[in-house]
Order: structure tokens, then C-alpha cells, then sequence
């Protein structure tokens, strides 16, 4: 369940190559601080590599700001008839403490005893932890839960659970009716997938095809603005490796602080580079996990330098419903659309991000280049040249999902045009007990609307 983390390592018997995710726990009392920064970063990263996720990581650590209250360069101290002797010193440019200790036993023998330690204050400690993917969920003093930490705490002790990744919650099959996701969706959308495919004159060909003539704009710019109605410019339009790809681009214009309540995979790439929680880009997911839609007006009043909307489930509104509607209205607007939800066709990893004139261009500049092949491309926007093929998958999920509502005991039903709903973690054993599996957050669980008929059966009885 648990394991103590010696300084600059993992637990006892873990091999960082090849461990698996699969400790509940991993406490770290009085190691941390020994090496570089850099060295302090590996060690959380590699300890947050072997908890499972929601693990939790419990971190104590010397507060700088009381050790140097009673500094001292300079002391001595008998015990027992042995004489210690301390020489040290503190570079405040680097936070680290060097010297070493002398030690006169009775016999007249010695010995030296080297040290070199970085002292951290607390508000470092939780960056660090942000950076290497946890989610502080408590701080303590003195090992006292709930006990505040000032700034005479001695020792700080940081409870973290792991944030967890987008990827997560697609690990594993699931035993019963896996409601995680919809594969039921491709049937309302297959007939516009063969006709994508059919238009490709040669797919031979087409996959050989290198084009290095990227961020694609010029191509799929047209195609686009037909599909949402409105006028867009090839350099407003950047494609990427799917949403998660681009997301984690978009995470470099976040250096100076941002605000995320959508997908996960930015705020961990924001805070690789170091950015802190709060500040001027703000991503919200359109719809979010909730399955509620943030209106146009709403997003067009945040307060914020750039906002980044996740549309990557906004495939199941109409598409003049997009934020893309508001790119001429609103400065710093990025959106962020895929062909993943609805479209049923992630594999092709393509996605588009689409901005505001004014940041188009640092959009374009954070993107990862050549992360779209030429077959993926030309097959995406066969699939959107249709128009709103996914009117059918649309008019499924309002036809059914009423149904499905009814049959849960307690749901936060959303949007009707989205195709899941939220249940509190309280009604995960009714849903064990009917052989059906959701997806966990953190507040709750998500549950994908079953459309065909036979999932409904299995589901519904």
C-alpha cells in the first residue's frame, strides 16, 4: 500500500524502467532536497510514474524560512564526549546549505561528514509538485493534520494525489456495458466515412504524399469556413495531431500563469513549463464534462488575455452553434476543434486550431510542425466538405437519451444534444450491480448514453 522513498530515488525494489502504475501510496519524510532542482523534479516524477491514479504521495520537507531564522555559519556542540563541529553556509542566489561537520570522538579519532542540501520554502514545493503532475490536496505543519503552516514551521508535509491524465480513463477493458465511451456512435456516421474514403481518387498515393507545406491552412481553410459559415483567413487555421496534441502547443502560451477547467492534458503541459495556476489564459471545455454548453455571450465576456475553447466534443451542437462564430468579435480567441467525438474517425489524429486574427500567428508558432499526415488531412476534410453529416447521430441522442435519464436514480442530465451524462460517485454500486461502467472524475462519473438498440437492451432490459 505504501513505500518510503529514500533520497534521490524510488521505493526499494522498484525499477523506474519498468515499473507499473500500481502503488496506493508513496510517503517521503526527510529526503527531499538532496541533488539540483532538477533532480528534485525527476524524483516526484518518477514516484508519480508507479502511483495509481488518484494516488497519493505524502512529502515532508524542511521550511527554509524557519532553518534560516537560527542560522548559524558557525557552532559547536558536545554530546557524550564527542565534540561536533559545524561549518556552513547558505547561498540565497541558489537556496542550497554547504559545509560539513566535524566530529572529535574520545579516543581523539574524527571524522568529516559532508552536506550540501537545497532548502526549499513551501510555496516551491507545491510548484514542483504542479509541475510533476500532482494536485496538492492538503498542506500540514509539523506532521499535525489540519495544523497551519506559518512561517516558524519547522517541517512541511504536502498530501498530493496525482492529476490525472486524459489517458486514464481509456486504460483496460471493462467487464458488463462499458457506458466510458459510445462505440454505437459510427453507425449514424458510417455512410459519410465511406464516402470520404471513396473520394480519395488514391490512397497509395495520397500516403505517400509528404507535405511540408504546413500548418495546412490553405487547404483547409475553404473547406472549413463553408462548414461553420463564415470568412476564415489560412493563417487563422493551425492543424495539429488531434486535440490532445494541440493542446499541449497551446500549453507555451500559458508561461505567465492560466486558469483550466477543461482537458487535463494542458494544465500538465502548462505546468511542465513551469507556469503557475492563475493568470491570463483561460481554457474552458465547450461542452464540458458536466454536458452543459457555455454560451457564445458567456465566453465572449471572460476576462482574460487568450481563451482557448475545447470544442472537442462541440461536434454534437450544430455548427453554427461554434465558438469559431465569435474569432471576428473577440481578441485572443483560440478554438480547438477534432474528428474524434461524433465523427468517430480519432485514429487519424487531426485536429484544428482555429484563432483570432491577432493571435494567429503565435498559434502558429507554438504548434508542433508536420504533426498532420497528407492521407489524414485530405480524408478530415472529406468528411467535413459533407456539410453536418452527423444531423442523424444528433437526432439518436435526443431520442433516446430522455430514456436512459430516467433509468438512473440520480443524474445531472446536460445538454440534450450531448451523449452522456454525470452521476455522483454514491450510485457507483447501483451501477455495479447492473453490470455497467462509467468513467470516474473527480466529481463523479461520467456515463455515455447507450444509442444502438443493442446496447440499449443490455442497458435498459
Amino acid at each position: 500500500m505504501g513505500a518510503e522513498t529514500p533520497p534521490g530515488g524510488l521505493p526499494d525494489g522498484i525499477d523506474p524502467a519498468r515499473a507499473a502504475p500500481g502503488f496506493d501510496a508513496v510517503v517521503c519524510v526527510q529526503a527531499f532536497g538532496w541533488g539540483s532542482d532538477a533532480d528534485q523534479l525527476r524524483l516526484l516524477r518518477r514516484v508519480r510514474s508507479v502511483l495509481k491514479p488518484g494516488g497519493v504521495l505524502v512529502l515532508d520537507h524542511s521550511n527554509a524560512t524557519a532553518i534560516l531564522r537560527d542560522y548559524r555559519s558557525h557552532a559547536e556542540a558536545e554530546v557524550d564526549g564527542h565534540t561536533f563541529t559545524f561549518e556552513r553556509r547558505y547561498d540565497p542566489l541558489t537556496g542550497r546549505s554547504g559545509g560539513e561537520v566535524r566530529v572529535q570522538r574520545p579516543d581523539g579519532s574524527a571524522c568529516v561528514l559532508r552536506d550540501d542540501v537545497r532548502l526549499y520554502h513551501p510555496a516551491e514545493v507545491a510548484s514542483l509538485l504542479e509541475r510533476a503532475g500532482f494536485v496538492v490536496a492538503r498542506v500540514d505543519a509539523d506532521f499535525t493534520p489540519g495544523a497551519p503552516v506559518t512561517a516558524d514551521t519547522r517541517y512541511v508535509q504536502f498530501v498530493a494525489t496525482t492529476r490525472v491524465s486524459a489517458l486514464e480513463g481509456h486504460r483496460g477493458a471493462a467487464e458488463g456495458v462499458d457506458l466510458r465511451w459510445a462505440p454505437d456512435e459510427v453507425e449514424f456516421v458510417r455512410p459519410a466515412i465511406e464516402r470520404a474514403w471513396a473520394s480519395l481518387a488514391d490512397v497509395p498515393e495520397t500516403a505517400r504524399r509528404y507535405d511540408v507545406a504546413d500548418p495546412y491552412g490553405a487547404k483547409a481553410a475553404p473547406v472549413l469556413q463553408r462548414y461553420f459559415g463564415m470568412f476564415l483567413e489560412p493563417e487563422q487555421v493551425t492543424c495539429g495531431a488531434g486535440a490532445t496534441g494541440l493542446l499541449r502547443s497551446l500549453a507555451a502560451l500559458a508561461v505567465d500563469g492560466f486558469t483550466c477547467t477543461g482537458h487535463p492534458e494542458f494544465a500538465l503541459a502548462a505546468a511542465e513549463l513551469g507556469a503557475p495556476r492563475g493568470g491570463a489564459v483561460v481554457v474552458v471545455d465547450r461542452p464540458g464534462v458536466s454536458g452543459e454548453v457555455m454560451g457564445l455571450d458567456e465566453i465572449r465576456e471572460l476576462e482574460a488575455d487568450v481563451v482557448i475553447v475545447d470544442e472537442t466534443c462541440a461536434a454534437y451542437l450544430e455548427p453554427h452553434d461554434s465558438a469559431v462564430r465569435l474569432l471576428p468579435h473577440r481578441r485572443g480567441l483560440v478554438v480547438v476543434r477534432s474528428m474524434s467525438k461524433g465523427y468517430c474517425c480519432g485514429g487519424l489524429r487531426v485536429g484544428f486550431a482555429l484563432a483570432s486574427k491577432d493571435i494567429a500567428r503565435r498559434v502558429r508558432e507554438v504548434a508542433a510542425p508536420l504533426a498532420v499526415s497528407a492521407l489524414s488531412l485530405d480524408l478530415s476534410l472529406a468528411l467535413l466538405g459533407q456539410g453536418d453529416v452527423l444531423r442523424p447521430l444528433r437526432e439518436r441522442i435526443r431520442a433516446v437519451k430522455p430514456s436512459f435519464v430516467d433509468l438512473l436514480p440520480e443524474v445531472a442530465p446536460g445538454d440534450p444534444r450531448v451523449p452522456w451524462v454525470r452521476v455522483p460517485a454514491s450510485v457507483e454500486g447501483w451501477l455495479a450491480e447492473r453490470g455497467l461502467r462509467g468513467k470516474a472524475l473527480p466529481d463523479g462519473i461520467r456515463l455515455s448514453v447507450p444509442l444502438s438498440e443493442r446496447r440499449r437492451r443490455a442497458v435498459l432490459g
